[in-house]
């Protein structure tokens, strides 16, 4: 690639980031049903050449998604290095996701829902779809090391991000209990299910293999890591 066509992508990357940022700012304001107008003006364009970037707003929450996907899943990493302890790490995994969803709630509805939300695809909402993929790839990991079939890590992942996606939505409304209470009940009811299917030990506190056993810690997908 010669110098010219490399200062071109460079800018074209760096006048996207631009727009993203912009976006950002306008979806905290506004919330998740902020118009492309709206953001278009934020960033101090016409909204042609935002749709010009970005090809509709779809488009723009993918890029979005990306840039947030990118960063949670990397809080993931960061959380759970710090312990080998499973149940250490199902609680703070809980807790890092509520965490993100209580400290930027309209750029998390923006991605998940938004206003093309309700029917939107799976795999067209990349924050929960990429998200789903990297925990069920750990959970997978997991499930083979301890000599267990891992058959259920896909709809098992899926099924903690909805549950905790439903409940912190359900929190953020009413308030009843601390986020430390809600993180807590949330992890006791994923650990009853995998001792319910004779994969965690009696008690969140014994030492048990399976307690012990040090869980993957989770990666971006390797298409995500090429992109940044």
């Amino acid at each position: 690639m010669s110098d010219r066509k490399r200062r071109s992508k460079d800018s074209r990357s760096e006048r996207r980031e631009a727009l993203l940022d912009a976006a950002v700012v306008a979806i905290r304001r506004d919330g998740a049903t902020v118009s492309m107008e709206d953001i278009a003006h934020e960033a101090g364009i016409t909204k042609p050449i935002l749709y010009a970037n970005f090809g509709d707003k779809a488009g723009l929450a993918d890029a979005l998604g990306k840039r947030f996907t990118r960063d949670l899943i990397a809080r993931f990493g960061e959380v759970w290095a710090t312990t080998t302890d499973t149940r250490e790490r199902v609680e703070r995994g809980v807790d890092t996701w509520v965490g993100f969803i209580e400290s930027d709630p309209h750029i998390y509805r923006f991605l998940s829902e938004g206003s093309f939300g309700a029917g939107r695809r799976l795999e067209d909402r990349r924050l929960v779809s990429d998200v789903g993929v990297v925990v069920a790839r750990a959970l997978g990991e997991w499930l083979r090391d301890q000599g267990a079939d891992s058959g259920p890590a896909e709809p098992w992942a899926y099924g903690v991000l909805g549950m905790v996606h439903v409940t912190t939505e359900w929190w953020l409304d009413r308030r009843t209990l601390s986020r430390k209470d809600l993180v807590e009940y949330m992890t006791s009811l994923l650990w009853s299910g995998l001792a319910g299917n004779g994969l965690a030990g009696p008690s969140p506190g014994s030492a048990t293999a399976a307690d012990t056993d040090q869980a993957p810690v989770p990666h971006a997908p390797a298409t995500e890591q090429s992109q940044r």
